[in-house]
């Protein structure tokens, strides 16, 4: 009888360790992890985080485990969902492409977590990250489009909180099946989000919610609740094959992209494009008559507000971050400047961008997420495509790029001191489990 795809894969979770996952997979989840750091520090301190936070320590037991840039302590499952809403609040937590969605802030929230729970040691909290990145991302793109055509996160990053837990935990290789199968079928659905061009929620993809319904899933597992056993079998809403196609290759990982704006990855492109004409043809913003931008449907469909009321319509809006673009620079976009939005001189610009469906560029997403960005100037029209925004595993970020990202981001709520610190420890991980393979989680400390 042939072994099932959800076992095949909890097979593969069970029996991997430290030991053989490549180097390079290793120095990639360092970055993942120093990224989803500094995404929280950028967010902490935003009203949505604060709210999450306040209504989650409501009613939890106190714990051993640290709400990020803070002095509070929680339990694990309520420090991992309020430190995932942190790093997912500004929109600027990595991504992978072909998944079309964001899975390291609650993989790394749930597995900081239960690390800090458990007293594990470094190599066993990076492998249970790269197993839930696995787990996760592999779920995302086993989907049959045509009968799940959401890109919302929260449908499947949990599974990989979920993942990341149960391996810390040491669950059987039935347990884990089950913690996925679970968190697969408790997640949060946010079905109103696609019509809604995700713009001006604080839910957004529901990514904090995921990680409390996958954390719950494991212990839900651990108790011997079980999931629907033939959820990915059918080939119905997902591929089985997929699922388990060469699996040890590391694939997803490695296939991630990483924003250097806070805005929809989406605009990314576009904003490039923009940005890149501006500077090359030396265009001042008050010259600019008209801006159009082509791309895929799903960029097409997004809140786009000219005038948002606040930083989660301005994160879903083309027209208004290509407007910040043309008169600010991206700079203004690392984080987003707040000042803009309202701005009379900013909807003002944003009302010269029109946005438009490309069925060529339709073509090629989600493994791209392209633009055609037209400046109609007073001077002529330039014109500029860009298929790989800055970030994406094609047009990669550095590790030198993310940790100025790190520092940009994080300069309004840590010390320069702090955040040079996280960068040193977060760098030195590969080298300190070479000296001391069996050194505790301590990270942030």
């Amino acid at each position: 009888m042939t072994e099932r795809a959800i076992d095949q894969l909890s097979n593969f979770i069970k029996n991997t360790t430290y030991k053989t996952i490549p180097p390079e997979v290793i120095n990639r989840t360092t970055d993942c992890v120093l990224d989803v750091f500094g995404s929280a520090a950028a967010g902490t301190k935003q009203k949505s985080v604060q709210a999450w936070k306040s209504v989650v320590q409501k009613g939890s037991k106190e714990g051993p485990c640290r709400i990020w840039f803070s002095s509070q302590n929680s339990n694990a499952i309520s420090a991992a969902t309020i430190n995932a809403m942190a790093a997912t609040s500004l929109d600027i937590d990595d991504g992978h492409r072909l998944a079309a969605g964001h899975p390291g802030a609650a993989i790394i929230a749930s597995a900081s977590a239960t690390a800090e729970e458990k007293n594990v040691t470094f190599s066993e909290y990076l492998c249970s990250i790269v197993l839930g990145y696995e787990a996760a991302i592999r779920v995302a793109l086993s989907r049959r489009i045509e009968h799940n055509t959401s890109t919302v996160s929260g449908r499947w990053s949990g599974i990989g909180a979920a993942v990341a837990r149960a391996k810390l935990l040491n669950l059987s290789t039935t347990e884990i099946s089950h913690a996925i199968l679970v968190a697969e079928q408790h997640a949060p659905r946010v079905s109103s989000a696609m019509h809604h061009g995700f713009a001006g929620s604080d839910v957004k993809e529901g990514i904090s919610w995921s990680v409390l319904s996958g954390m719950y899933a494991v212990e839900l597992a651990q108790a011997g609740f079980k999931g629907y056993p033939d959820t990915f079998e059918q080939d119905i809403l997902y591929d089985p094959k997929t699922l388990t196609k060469n699996l040890g290759n590391y694939d997803s990982i490695q296939g991630l992209f990483f924003k250097p704006y806070a805005c929809c990855r989406w605009i990314h492109s576009a904003i490039d494009a923009l940005d890149n004409i501006i500077k090359s043809y030396e265009i001042n913003a008050h010259d600019i008559e008209l801006i159009e931008v082509l791309t895929f449907e799903k960029a097409v469909n997004l809140g786009n507000h000219l005038d948002p009321k606040n930083e989660a319509q301005a994160q879903f809006s083309i027209p208004f971050c290509l407007a910040v673009t043309a008169l600010m620079g991206t700079k203004a976009l690392r984080p987003l400047d707040q000042s803009c939005i309202g701005q009379q001189t900013v909807i003002d610009m944003a009302k010269k961008v029109i946005i438009k469906n490309n069925s060529s560029l339709e073509k090629m997403f989600p493994a791209k997420a392209p633009a055609i960005v037209k400046v109609k100037h007073t001077h002529g029209l330039e014109e500029q495509l860009v298929d790989a925004a800055f970030g994406d595993p094609t047009n990669p970020m550095s590790q030198t790029d993310l940790q100025e990202k790190f520092l940009v981001f994080s300069k309004n709520n840590l010390s320069k001191k702090r955040a040079y610190s996280i960068i040193k420890m977060v760098q030195d991980i590969p080298k300190m489990l070479k000296e001391k393979p069996s050194k505790k989680f301590d990270l942030l400390r």
